[in-house]
């Protein structure tokens, strides 16, 4: 019993111990950005002897940190429905419909986790540039999409694998079509991998910085993640106090994405995500 005591003393501690680690920085971010900028200066990491919200009104009153953020709302938005709807349509064919090229096509998909974003960099811009769609919410998408998809379809294909295929075969002796069984029957089933596909590249799509920095310059094509360079002024000089709390109202949405659908991800991640 003294063991079984001990040890579950130290499970705590460690467990408390991550847990200082994982919200230390977000509840510090969070201190210093109600800082004023002499005092964040003098004692960075003392508690806010005189809180204020001024940095909060100085980022909201020039309107660019609302603009960032409907670009990057505008691309994460559009490119979260393309890969739910490619993934689970493209993993649902793999799954369920064999042919003979069925092993070689999925064996793409998952070839394309292995490929370095970084690579493809500047092929994209020079395509892009030829295309004359830099600047636009079209060349961020493709590549979130693109990149996302070997993941998405591998997760769909893992859990159509435990949907037994007679529920199939009697929806089409019943008279429905293959659209209207995967709508209908399958895709319904699959709330928690949709959810866990969304949920995860929402957040990495929202926090991109690689390729909005690749493919925008322009001011009112910014998102969020690139956005907040603005507030690094002449030689260097950063305005921190603005920048932590821009950086505080970068990280709410995403933040908020996760704790809301927290039970589903972690359902969707383990055993959830394959038994519907």
């Amino acid at each position: 019993m003294a063991k079984k005591k001990i040890g579950k003393v130290i499970f705590l501690v460690v467990i408390c111990l991550f847990l200082a680690v994982q919200l230390y920085p977000v509840l510090w971010l969070f201190l210093a950005s109600i800082k004023p900028t002499t005092e964040l200066s003098a004692a960075p990491f003392a508690l806010p002897k005189s809180p204020t919200l001024a940095n909060y009104i100085k980022i909201f009153s020039d309107g660019k940190i609302l603009g960032y953020m409907w670009n990057s709302f505008k691309i994460t938005a559009v490119s979260i429905v393309l890969i739910v709807f490619l993934s689970a349509t493209a993993g649902f064919a793999i799954s369920k419909f064999r042919f003979r090229l069925t092993g070689r096509i999925y064996a793409f998909f998952t070839f394309g986790i292995m490929i370095p974003v970084q690579i493809t960099l500047i092929p994209l811009f020079i395509f892009y540039s030829r295309m004359h769609i830099l600047n636009t919410s079209f060349s961020l998408i493709l590549p979130q999409v693109g990149f996302a998809l070997p993941l998405s379809v591998m997760l769909f294909v893992s859990f159509y694998s435990f949907i037994p295929n007679e529920l199939i075969e009697s929806a089409i002796v019943d008279g429905c079509s293959p659209y209207r069984t995967f709508t209908s029957i399958v895709f319904p089933l699959a709330k928690n991998t949709v959810i866990t596909v969304a949920s995860m590249h929402s957040i990495f799509i929202w926090n991109d910085f690689i390729f909005a920095n690749t493919f925008i310059s322009e001011q009112a094509a910014k998102t969020v993640a690139l956005g907040l360079k603005d507030y690094v002024g002449a030689f260097g000089n950063v305005d921190w106090g603005s920048t932590y709390a821009a950086i505080a109202v970068s990280i709410l949405p995403p933040m908020i994405v996760y704790f809301v659908l927290n039970k589903w991800v972690a359902e969707g991640m383990t055993a959830g995500a394959v038994k519907g």
